[in-house]
């Protein structure tokens, strides 16, 4: 990107053609000024529609900026690696600089989408996958059920729902904050369905699972441990009367794969960990409480999830993934996410995982972010952990088995193979 590369008039035009642009700017009122270390202009935003495109002002509402090092490789049709969206940018110094909850919070989305109309109005549209929008139609037959799952002293109404006929069984576990909704195309696809009897459940607190029965929930915050997550898995597989099965998780999912390879090994036949990390904790704490301060709002953490899909995602399944963010109880974000940012460390018990005994396979999307991070994500698992094996999946990211579903199922179907004829003598 040359300097001023900004042709304002076009791309005024392209935030006031922007339909999801224009719906997430709604009620604003703000000048945000787009300062891209060389040539800065402001986007006047009077009642949700943008208005002008004019020369920077001292006193914006907010400002997006960035080194020209970020925008030379993220103004680009094709972006590498960390520079797709403005949310990952963050690593490479893109910033919001915006009052948080006034401003920054509720209107996240406009920030990410005004990001990618900028890029687009730049360079063009990159090509998505293909946007067959229920490519399992004709065999989307889960059945949805609820049991009661006694778990130590308590219990909880989970819901769970199950589709396929093979003769092994996978349990799919979702993301934090999520629900079993993020695998609603694997219990759909045939080739899965005839290979699997598989289970999508509902932790509690989750999608359909209320919070366990009796407790005051509404009381306190919802703080799950490491070992209360852990436990509930087991505990709803043991109610289920599923036995060994394979245990396929996504995210948080991935996350305890690994720990219940490490701590609940005898109860599962295989480990399937999508995204999964070795350890984050060296990276500082993250906190937390910024998604549980209560004027903050839930299209905070949901956009920045949007912005953290596969940048050639379907768009309608990138869109899923946020719907179901935003639709679970505000906080059980949080809760997960403590969990997946401070608690997970293999470094401590990693050595406890025997994957010669029980097949760990760790599968990473190259969007995903632990991709920029090998010295900690997954790669760093198979490198510590004798046996483990990783898989990097070209094209996919963070939420794959729910934003790309097709490509992942082919993707995953012949490493699920390759597990079942590994353990069929465990």
């Amino acid at each position: 990107m040359g300097e001023d590369m900004i042709d304002r008039d076009l791309l005024l035009n392209a935030m006031r053609e922007d339909r999801e642009l224009r719906h997430k700017l709604r009620m604003l009122d703000a000048v945000i000024q787009f300062d891209l270390d060389g040539e800065s202009f402001d986007l006047h935003v009077r009642g949700g529609e943008p208005v002008a495109v004019v020369d920077a002002s001292d006193a914006p509402s907010a400002t997006i900026s960035a080194p020209r090092s970020f925008w030379d490789r993220a103004l680009v049709r094709e972006p590498a690696r960390g520079y797709e969206t403005l949310s990952v940018g963050g690593m490479h110094g893109a910033i919001i600089d915006a009052p948080f909850h006034d401003l920054a919070a509720p209107y996240q989305g406009a920030f990410q989408r005004m990001f990618v109309v900028l890029r687009e109005a730049v360079a063009g549209k990159p090509e998505r996958s293909g946007e067959k929008v229920e490519p399992y139609r004709s065999t989307d037959s889960a059945v949805g059920r609820y049991a009661f799952v006694r778990n130590g002293d308590r219990e909880a109404r989970v819901y769970y729902e199950e589709a396929g006929v093979g003769p092994t069984p996978l349990v799919l576990q979702h993301t934090a904050g999520a629900d079993g909704r993020q695998y609603r195309h694997m219990l759909a696809n045939p080739e899965l369905q005839r290979r699997f009897r598989m289970i999508a459940w509902d932790l509690p607190f989750h999608g359909r699972s209320l919070p366990p029965i009796g407790e005051r929930w509404w009381e306190e915050a919802y703080r799950p441990t490491k070992a209360e997550l852990m436990d509930w898995c087991v505990a709803i597989a043991a109610a289920l009367r599923i036995e060994r099965p394979i245990f396929l998780g996504t995210s948080v999912g991935g996350q305890l794969a690994l720990d219940l390879a490490a701590h609940h090994a005898d109860r599962f036949r295989a480990f399937v960990s999508v995204n999964g990390w070795y350890e984050i904790v060296s990276r500082g704490p993250y906190d937390n409480e910024i998604h549980r301060h209560p004027r903050t709002s839930t299209d905070y953490f949901a956009s920045r999830i949007l912005a953290a899909t596969a940048p050639s995602a379907p768009e309608a399944a990138a869109q899923e993934v946020y719907w179901v963010y935003r639709s679970n109880f505000p906080g059980v974000y949080a809760g997960d996410n403590d969990y997946f940012m401070n608690e997970h460390d293999l470094r401590e018990d990693g050595h406890l995982i025997d994957a010669t005994k029980t097949p760990v396979h760790v599968v990473t999307g190259e969007y995903d972010g632990s991709m920029l991070f090998p010295q900690h994500g997954g790669e760093s698992v198979a490198r510590h952990i004798p046996g483990v094996r990783f898989h990097e999946l070209p094209g996919l990211g963070h939420f794959a088995p729910s934003d790309d579903p097709v490509r992942f199922c082919e993707a995953i179907i012949p490493i699920l193979d390759e597990i079942v004829a590994a353990s069929s003598n465990f």
